[in-house]
């Protein structure tokens, strides 16, 4: 079998994995974090229909000589926000559940422990106030795919961390961009658009049961 007839399988492997799936904004989806000693580890599922838990990403990377004199506690928390930080693109504007493998912080990134974290932790707690999770204990013995990742973690680049967005930027240079009539013209015919317009320029309505299902995930980030 020569190399294009490999790749070519390995990709369809890939498609139809019944362990991976495309993200859908449909579905339940959990982030499950883990941290070591020297690395973080996560990984991104969605709850199907068939109640199976599939795969949409994982993620890990080294710690700095810095970060590795972290407590134990700071390092999971530490996982925690960079991995919903990271995974921004899927999970801003909607629920989802944040899983840790590390009981304390049950309340350290929460409203309960306001006044109880130290400084570290409760600036940490504040960068996660922008998104909606339900935070929740994974044991150990159950967290095995994160706690794999942070133990075989991707070593830390050189320089600056590459932004995903500005990656899938150049990907798709070559598609053409809208005039600013077009775009405008677009606007004025999207009915979803109108309404925003409407609630942004005037105030939004008080109650969310009075505003049609697909304005619901912009009610919550209004302010």
């Amino acid at each position: 079998m020569d190399a294009h007839a490999r790749f070519k399988t390995v990709k369809d492997l890939i498609v139809r994995s019944p362990e991976l799936a495309l993200f859908s904004p449909a579905l339940p989806t959990i982030v499950t974090t883990d941290a070591s000693d020297y690395g973080l580890g996560a990984v991104l599922t969605q709850l199907h229909k068939d109640n199976t838990e599939r795969t949409v990403a994982f993620a890990s990377r080294t710690l700095n000589n810095a970060e590795r004199k972290y407590s134990t506690v700071e390092k999971e928390a530490l996982a925690c926000v960079w991995t919903t930080e990271k995974w921004r693109t899927y999970l801003w504007g909607r629920t989802f559940k944040l899983l840790t493998g590390h009981s304390p912080l049950m309340m350290l990134l929460t409203t309960k422990g306001l006044g109880r974290a130290g400084y570290r932790i409760a600036r940490w707690s504040a960068r996660l106030l922008s998104f909606n999770y339900e935070l929740e204990y994974k044991p150990g013995n159950q967290n095995v795919v994160a706690d794999c990742l942070s133990r075989l973690p991707l070593p830390s680049p050189d320089g600056p961390l590459e932004d995903e967005d500005v990656v899938v930027a150049l990907i798709t240079s070559a598609l053409t961009t809208l005039t600013k009539e077009q775009f405008q013209a677009a606007c004025s015919a999207c009915p979803i658009q109108q309404k925003l317009q409407e609630f942004l320029t005037k105030r939004w309505p008080s109650n969310p049961k009075n505003l049609v299902p697909v304005l619901l995930p912009y009610f919550r980030v209004r302010d």
